[in-house]
């Protein structure tokens, strides 16, 4: 909303002049115009400005899935609980493996791309897009999935080094072994799919993975030789993948089983079923809580779905299947399919057991309608799923599914977007405290007016209760500062790239930690660039593969630049 008074300014020929206009955002997200228009004796000139209007509380993502019956099942999607723009699905399916829509949505609004989440992004998309679309119609045609896809093995490439193995970011020498191993998994498929890339990227990596294998165990910190172990078991699972027999290799990790994480059990299980070219490994492996460990990304439900999938390769019929998928359904519908690691494997296992497995199909045809239109906003038959995007359902009005027929059908959706309200306060396992300063190093009242132009230094005391791997901060900028540019001032406090990076945007801060055991500091500077008063975001951080770590800030008073 812009403040309507009317300006009337003299401007002599060659000289200038300024002028302030109040705006006030109405709430939501996205973007607005400004229109500036000019007049002078008998012209005019009108200039269109658009200006992106962002919540000042971070996005958030809501998910439920549930079964319809013949008969009428409303639908309770909260559309009123966000605001502006919104994203997400709701898909209809007559197999419970329909909440993989849920997945989508979370790996394609994924905010970040380090080297396991880029190829976790594009695995399902890339390679599987036939088997996608059976569950959800709308992926193989989502602009946003085939833009970001598309771009995925040049940024993996981007990341690839000189001995063949992978960073974990960009401009990043040293190597991530599990990525690196993850990326050879990943080119091997998208070769057997036949996804053209450089041949020296799926070469250099196995050259890499086979002098891996012949190291010696990594002894950087407690534990570090198990996830080492336990990412050569993947290794040796990966060159079985590739055609390869590495018996030896087999049996020095049988040997050594006492060392491995539980993943490391279903690689070795993996390896074995793969060249003797039977499940019997498979079937006799017994399968433990995963825990979670840094390194080798360990979850119960990445671990059943990769198991699964495995099946799938050796002995797509046997009963052990379907109960697998049926326990990587429940961890979906119980909230536990947490990472970008979940996610894509839980995609690619259930869209492959869809197609070559799963089977008794009901006999439902059903509509999603309001109780006051004849025209269904969706037609569901069975055989084949059905999909829409949420953002076209109808706010303020009751929606239900309208099914005839026999049988059970299934539902799910998702809605990503931005809250009315802030969140909640949250402290689990990571504290987070934020001191600024004066340009002179006095501690800064933020509730008091700042002055227009001044320089705040920021710093960020990030207080880990346990070691916390794999670690997200955001730290959303008031909207009326910026930045200052990082390569004219190096900040305060510890700043240096060890174990750290920093992704700098327009409006926020974004530090990865790969792996915290005891406090850091971080520090920075913004300038006051606006004048008006302005939300204070919350600072957030989370665990990005641990749903045990999580920090959401308290809300503070607003800031005003004078």
């Amino acid at each position: 909303m812009l403040d309507p008074t009317y300006r009337e300014i003299s401007i002599p020929a060659g000289t200038k002049s300024s002028f302030t206009i109040t705006a006030k955002t109405l709430g939501g997200s996205g973007r607005a115009s400004v229109d500036t228009k000019t007049e002078w004796q008998n012209s005019s000139y009108t200039q269109t400005a658009e200006l992106p209007v962002r919540s000042a509380w971070p996005s958030i993502t809501s998910a439920a899935s549930a079964t319809f019956e013949p008969g009428n099942t409303p639908l309770n999607v909260p559309l009123d609980d966000f605001t502006g723009d919104i994203s997400g699905t709701l898909t209809l399916a007559d197999t419970p493996a329909v909440n993989v829509n849920n997945a989508v949505n979370f790996l394609n609004t994924y905010p970040y791309a380090c080297l396991e989440q880029t190829i976790s992004g594009a695995w399902p998309f890339l390679i599987l897009p036939d088997a996608l679309a059976e569950l959800d119609p709308l992926t193989v045609n989502d602009d946003a999935i085939r833009e970001r896809t598309e771009g995925a093995l040049t940024r993996i490439q981007s990341m690839q080094l000189y001995d063949g193995s992978f960073s974990a970011w960009p401009g990043r020498s040293a190597t991530y072994s599990w990525g690196s191993v993850y990326a050879a998994h990943f080119l091997l498929s998208a070769k057997n799919a036949g996804i053209p890339f450089p041949d020296e990227m799926l070469s250099g990596v196995m050259n890499w993975l086979r002098n891996f294998l012949a190291s010696m165990p990594a002894n950087d910190y407690p534990e570090s030789e198990r996830d080492d172990m336990t990412t050569k078991a993947y290794a040796v699972y990966v060159l079985a993948l590739n055609g390869e027999k590495p018996l030896g290799w087999i049996e020095y990790l049988r040997e050594n089983m006492n060392l491995l994480r539980s993943s490391g059990h279903i690689y070795l299980a993996g390896a074995q079923s793969l060249t003797a070219g039977n499940a019997d490994a498979l079937r006799s492996l017994t399968m433990g809580s995963a825990g979670y460990s840094g390194a080798t990304l360990e979850s119960d439900t990445r671990n059943t779905a990769i198991l699964l999938s495995m099946w799938l390769d050796v002995e797509p019929q046997a009963p052990e299947v379907t109960e697998l998928a049926v326990r990587l359904v429940d961890f979906g519908n119980n909230g536990e399919w947490y990472s970008t690691q979940d996610n894509a494997w839980a995609l690619v296992a259930l869209a492959r057991y869809n197609v070559e497995v799963s089977g008794g199909k009901s006999n439902l045809t059903a509509h999603v309608n309001t109780e006051t239109s004849d025209k269904a906003l969706l037609t569901f038959t069975s055989g084949r799923s059905a999909s829409m995007n949420v953002a076209d359902l109808p706010k303020n009005e009751h929606v239900l599914i309208e099914a005839s027929g026999e049988g059970r059908g299934y539902y799910a959706w998702s809605i990503t977007g931005f809250p009315k309200r802030a969140p909640k306060a949250e402290r689990r396992n990571v504290n987070i405290e934020c001191v600024y300063y004066d340009e002179k190093g006095n501690v800064l009242n933020m509730s008091q007016p700042i002055n227009h132009g001044s320089i705040i230094q920021v710093v960020l005391h990030i207080k880990p209760s346990m070691t916390v791997n794999s670690l997200a901060v955001n730290y959303l900028l008031p909207s009326g500062f910026e930045i200052e540019n990082p390569r004219l001032d190096d900040g305060v406090r510890d700043n240096s790239g060890y174990g750290v990076m920093s992704d700098i945007r327009d409006d926020r801060l974004v530090l990865f930690f790969d792996r915290l055991s005891s406090e850091r500091s971080y520090g920075f500077r913004m300038r006051a660039v606006t004048r008006g008063k302005f939300k204070v975001p919350q600072i957030s951080a989370y665990g990005m593969y641990d749903a045990g770590i999580r920090f959401v800030g308290q809300v503070q008073p607003d800031v005003e630049i004078k």
